[in-house]
């Protein structure tokens, strides 16, 4: 009945949204828009925040006259307070220019959150929960620059400055040697190759997506931490009759150095194996796959299930086929917008004795 609740209160939020965007579509021309705003209010619950309101919409342009060689820049914005006294704005964003020869993406935040904390490793205990809570701004800037057809080259920068404002006194990161549990800085600097072959950037039917990035954290970026991180992320996209769209998705991570627990590879949440809390299990390296599966059932609206398998790590000979974590689950998509494609996302993931809830816009994969 838990599942129902909340199923139903997504799919009301839906109809409702659906509602008000269709009302204004009406007053708009139905030719192609060369902008689009969306703002939509939301409600939910979870066991970390308990009762949660807040606002979120989007704003999707483009820079050029010229459609054809041009895709959609967007933000997208929310806010959101809860009965815990959480506080989270986020602004992730996505440009393009110059008919997409320079690319330019992140995210501006600001969070007064409380997480969880499970431990490390692939085979933390089920029932372990360490609570602890922090304020932090968040940066997050990617500018890539074209050097050959759907083929980009850059820089990547994160900032994150960790303030702790409550520990577990008699938990693990308040009595173990844990690094990253004082007051501190993440300062990241590295490079970015991206080939991007997708259709459509917010809801791709069809082509690839591959990232490899290398980021390192040292003194001289302004980080406490010194440390690099190596990633792997590739998508692929593939529509069957104008209905079935298949998504495939593989993730690598490897980290070296002297890590603050935060910055470890994590599963868990709303895009890495969704079921499971956010950084359930966490480690210096990750190995990851999951699919999806979007039905177009009704004009706007679709069906999608996903699934997912994956291990965390520690030590590259730690990589094994032992103990892997698992996925699953169901959702509906809305399309906010019919030019940028921008969806309204309801998931319901189950994991190994644990489920989630999610509801946000944007895909997970």
């Amino acid at each position: 009945m838990r599942y129902i609740k909340w199923i139903g209160i997504g799919v009301l939020f839906m109809l409702y949204s659906s509602r008000l965007i269709a009302q204004a579509e009406t007053r708009m021309d139905t030719t192609i828009r060369r902008n689009a705003l969306r703002a939509v209010p939301f409600i939910f619950y979870s066991p970390d925040t308990r009762w949660g309101f807040g606002a979120g919409g989007y704003y999707s342009f483009f820079t050029s006259k010229n459609l054809k060689y041009n895709r959609p820049s967007t933000f997208i914005i929310g806010f959101s307070y809860t009965q815990n006294k959480q506080l989270l704005f986020y602004l992730p964003f996505s440009l393009n220019f110059e008919k997409s020869k320079l690319w330019v993406n992140g995210e501006l935040g600001y969070y007064k959150y409380i997480f969880n904390y499970f431990g490390i490793g692939n085979d933390v205990p089920d029932k372990f929960i360490e609570k602890y809570s922090a304020d932090f701004p968040r940066l997050r800037l990617n500018a890539l620059f074209q050097i050959l057809p759907k083929h980009y080259l850059g820089l990547r920068y994160a900032f994150d400055e960790f303030t702790y404002t409550k520990f577990d006194t008699s938990g693990l990161l308040f009595n173990q040697d844990i690094l990253g549990t004082k007051n501190s800085n993440i300062s990241s600097v590295g490079l970015v190759y991206n080939i991007d072959k997708r259709d459509i950037i917010n809801y791709p039917t069809k082509g690839f997506i591959v990232e490899l990035s290398y980021t390192f954290d040292d003194k001289y970026t302004a980080s406490d931490f010194k440390f690099r991180k190596l990633n792997f992320d590739y998508s692929f996209y593939k529509t069957f009759k104008e209905k079935l769209t298949t998504v495939i998705n593989a993730n690598f991570v490897q980290i070296d150095g002297a890590v603050p627990f935060h910055q470890l590879s994590t599963f868990g949440g709303t895009k890495k194996l969704r079921g499971y809390y956010d950084g359930k299990f966490r480690d210096r390296n990750s190995l990851l796959v999951q699919t999806e599966l979007r039905f177009k059932i009704y004009k706007r609206i679709k069906f999608a299930a996903f699934g997912g398998l994956g291990k965390i790590y520690n030590l590259s000979n730690e990589l094994n086929f032992n103990n892997l974590r698992y996925n699953y689950g169901l959702g509906l998509r809305y399309q906010m917008d019919k030019v940028s494609k921008i969806h309204l996302r309801l998931d319901y993931g189950f994991g190994n004795k644990s489920s989630g809830f999610y509801l946000t816009i944007g895909e997970a994969i």
